[in-house]
């Protein structure tokens, strides 16, 4: 075995030269560097390559991997170019947290994101089979999927691995998707039963975008919070946006509605409730509906479902890997959040 440190200076060395340098067959030292289960391979002989590999700046060639997995090792990650938020999707806090609960599967399974921009309005027939057939992705990760996607009943035809995260197309029946999201059912039920116990009996609900998946499941929960309870519930459709939310409260203001609590879908929406009931001179209590699990309660705020962004992250990333290697043929998981009550509001507090 030729042991000479310095015989590839200046550049990392390829397969065949490590294979060379340690005095093994390429298919032996293919077999310790894709550590493939049962290569029944000494295990000093594994460290001995795995040691040269990293003495000499070993960096696995790209395609010649992909080749030998028939997979590229990318993920890609569908986001919309332009999102109900203000700003951008790096501006949203729940889309971070997502993305900081994918990066550690991510690492471990070898695997990297690509970030694909979608615009509905300049190109609404813009499709993704064709990433799968040219082995640029092995799957797609889909998050903020508008209420209808043309690129939907592709990936379904061909059986393409993808799974949508937070929201789905209203068009595709719940279980008819790959789908990771958290349980807004749950949580919306949960927080405005909140609102119920501090004596609000006339709420106004800013839900949101009418035409959404995430809008339908809190409207089911808003509805089985309410149920028997005599409550009026009047509901304004609105963007995620501080602005938005402020005029839906004052135009209902103004044409009567005499609501004493309102329901925030998201906690973009808040700033914009705080300001409109400022200018009304009557500090009503709110809830939010949809918080990132970080942040602290306002002080008008009754109650928040905080989600668990994180942990949405890293299951879509499992998820797809597991629809790509074949172990699962659908996804479906709705992940708890958690509803925080603000102490200010509980029995016997001013």
């Amino acid at each position: 075995m030729k042991n000479e440190k310095n015989a590839l200076p200046g550049r990392s060395c390829s397969i065949r030269e490590l294979a060379k340098y340690v005095g093994l067959s390429t298919c032996t030292v293919s077999k310790v560097l894709n550590n493939r289960a049962g290569n029944k391979i000494p295990p000093a002989t594994q460290q001995r390559v795995l040691a040269a590999a990293k003495e000499l700046d070993y960096v696995p060639n790209v395609n010649a991997q992909r080749l030998f997995r028939k997979r590229s090792g990318v993920l890609g990650l569908l986001v919309p170019a332009n999102p109900l938020t203000s700003g951008n999707v790096f501006g949203d806090a729940h889309f971070v947290d997502i993305l900081g609960g994918m990066e550690p599967l991510l690492e471990e399974n070898d695997s990297h994101l690509m970030l694909l921009f979608r615009n509905e309005e300049r190109r609404p027939e813009e499709r993704y089979g064709k990433l799968f057939r040219a082995g640029t992705i092995d799957g797609l990760l889909i998050w903020g999927a508008a209420p209808e996607c043309g690129y939907f009943r592709e990936l379904e035809e061909n059986k393409l691995p993808y799974v949508f995260i937070t929201s789905r197309p209203l068009e595709a029946v719940a279980d008819e998707v790959n789908l990771v999201s958290s349980d807004f059912h749950a949580t919306a039920r949960d927080v405005t039963q909140a609102l119920l116990r501090v004596g609000c009996r006339k709420l106004l609900f800013l839900a949101g975008p009418e035409k959404s998946s995430v809008t339908s499941a809190m409207r089911g929960g808003v509805a089985e919070a309410l149920a028997g309870s005599g409550v009026e519930l009047f509901i304004r459709y609105s963007r995620y946006v501080p602005e938005d939310a402020r005029e839906a409260v004052l135009a209902a203001r103004k044409s009567g509605l005499a609501f004493d609590g309102v329901l925030c879908a998201s906690r973009e929406m808040t700033p914009g409730v705080v300001e409109a009931a400022s200018g009304e001179g009557f500090p009503f209590p709110f809830a939010t509906l949809d918080s990132p699990a970080r942040g602290a309660l306002l002080p008008q705020e009754v109650a928040a479902g905080k989600v668990d962004d994180s942990a949405v992250g890293r299951i879509a990333v499992s998820s797809l890997l597991e629809l790509i290697e074949g172990k699962r043929s659908r996804i479906r998981c709705l992940i708890p959040g958690t509803t925080v009550t603000n102490p200010r509001f509980l029995p016997g507090k001013a």
